[in-house]
């Protein structure tokens, strides 16, 4: 019997819902995050989510070796430069601080993973 966990619908669903709706709860709760309205705040989350599926499996491919000597830490400055980069993207949203932003960069990983089962 083969062990298939990588191709997990449900996983990648989660992921993406999880930065839909992880994106306008952080603007909400955290200091720095700036929103001119909710919708501004759930297309930086639906392109943080498609991002999140295309992008980052790639970067981390490409940044393995740099993974390896930080122990993972650098996964966080990946997910940190994708926020910026969908941010920047959406008129309306603004990342006032770092903290903010690796604050929702970590809130998002926290929660796709437990939603979605840690990879």
């Amino acid at each position: 019997m083969s062990d298939k966990k990588n191709a997990r619908p449900g996983s990648v669903m989660a992921t993406f819902l999880c930065c839909v709706l992880g994106v306008p709860t952080c603007v909400k709760l955290l200091p720095g995050l700036y929103a001119a309205d909710m919708m501004s705040a759930v297309a930086v989350g639906v392109l943080l989510g498609a991002a999140y599926l295309v992008l980052r499996p790639i970067l981390r491919v490409v940044t393995f070796p740099v993974g390896c000597l930080t122990f993972g830490l650098f996964n966080a400055v990946i997910d940190v430069a994708l926020l910026y980069g969908c941010a920047a993207l959406i008129e309306g949203f603004a990342i006032e601080s770092v903290i903010a932003a690796i604050g929702t960069a970590l809130l998002i990983s926290l929660l796709s993973g437990v939603v979605g089962g840690f990879k």
